[in-house]
């Protein structure tokens, strides 16, 4: 059994906008990380009054549309028409098993929707069957036939219409059935007595490039951030074989012992790694790189630093610091300080600056004191997008 619903709202986003560009869909162009089809379908999607949200699309775009609106759940995709009109009269068709009461037709490419203005034009449906909002033209109008004015009109006698246009179902659907091939700009068109309320300046079509630009400037939402701080800890023995040089942080430093380790046991980074991963709740380098998979035997730890920033990047977080102790009596790290530092910034793409790296010894207290590892602490700090 299929579940009345009330309002049912209609996107209409199967047009090219040649106007725009040939070559580019305006309606799959970016405003703050999302398309502007997106910011549409949300917009309405959210409102409480509105059951149910259907999007008319150009079938040889269907994908780019759902990939475009992917995590909103839409199911309901409507092929378009060769019109305006044809598409809509496919979308009235196709919500017909729903029985709606009210129906909302809106172009997708007025993404800046207003929740007062859906509620405005739901609620007044209650007493009209065509309700469309309008905003006063407060320029000087002109009739123009090529390059002249022929005649200077009254302003107040005009109105610019606007999207949504909100309509008692039934009646819509009858006005479209009996002017199947009447060629309309929007569906009030078809109604001789349609009620008016105030639109809003805000609610901007894209027709040109300019009407974008000035769309990023008023829908620009500045994202918020936090700092984050992540702390890594990892140690690694000597063993009895001999070694001419061992890593740590990336750099080959002279010592007549080797670190034990499933990978390249270089602990600078490992800790190093554990730091980042804590920062954003990502496990520990043991969880993604287990010492029981051959894979990483004898691993250059770069490629954990490397995953760990692109975590990092997929969680749209940037690194501000990381402050590294290394705890050993030997080798001596102070020559080596400088390089490490230098390598650190270089595999987190970051300035040498935000790059601190500490050597101490326990004054031969415990297992670093008595020469049988190397011990390395590491915080790091990141800044994180809030919403």
């Amino acid at each position: 059994m299929v579940k009345y619903m009330k309002t049912i709202a209609v996107i209409l986003a199967s047009g090219l906008g040649t106007r725009f560009d040939k070559k580019i869909i305006k309606q799959y162009e970016n405003i703050n990380g999302h398309s502007v089809l997106y910011h549409s379908v949300i917009a309405l999607k959210k409102n409480i009054k509105v059951d149910k949200v259907v999007v008319v699309v150009n079938k040889d775009h269907k994908e780019i549309a759902k990939n475009t609106l992917k995590g909103l759940n839409i199911t309901n995709f409507v092929n378009g028409g060769k019109s305006r009109q044809k598409s809509v009269f496919k979308a009235l068709k196709y919500i017909q098993k729903y029985n709606p009461t009210n129906v909302l037709i809106h172009d997708s490419v007025r993404p800046n929707i207003e929740n007062s203005l859906i509620n405005t034009l739901v609620n007044k449906l209650d007493k009209y069957e065509a309700v469309i909002p309008v905003i006063k033209i407060n320029d000087s109008l002109k009739k123009n036939n090529n390059n002249s004015v022929t005649e200077h009109l009254d302003r107040n006698k005009y109105c610019l219409a606007q999207t949504p246009q909100a309509f008692k179902y039934k009646d819509l659907f009858l006005k479209h059935k009996l002017n199947i091939n009447t060629n309309i700009t929007d569906d009030a068109t078809l109604f001789n007595n349609v009620h008016k309320i105030n639109g809003n300046t805000n609610n901007l079509k894209i027709t040109t490039k300019d009407d974008l630009k000035l769309l990023e400037i008023m829908m620009h939402k500045e994202i918020k951030h936090i700092q984050i701080s992540g702390i890594g800890i990892d140690v690694h023995k000597f063993s009895v074989t001999k070694a001419k040089t061992i890593k740590l942080g990336g750099v080959s430093i002279k010592h007549n012992k080797k670190l034990i380790g499933h990978s390249d046991a270089d602990v600078v980074l490992h800790a190093l790694v554990d730091s980042i991963l804590g920062t954003i709740s990502e496990g520990d380098i043991g969880s993604i790189f287990s010492n029981k998979d051959p894979k990483w035997k004898n691993a250059n730890s770069i490629i954990f630093v490397k995953h760990a920033s692109s975590l990092l990047n997929k969680h749209k977080c940037n690194l501000l610091h990381t402050d590294i102790n290394i705890i050993c009596e030997e080798p001596k790290i102070s020559k080596y300080r400088n390089k490490i530092k230098k390598n650190i910034a270089k595999l987190l793409s970051i300035s040498e600056k935000c790059v601190s790296i500490k050597a101490t010894t326990t004054e031969t207290l415990g297992f670093t004191g008595r020469k049988e590892g190397i011990m390395a602490q590491c915080i790091t700090t990141i800044s994180k997008p809030i919403k």
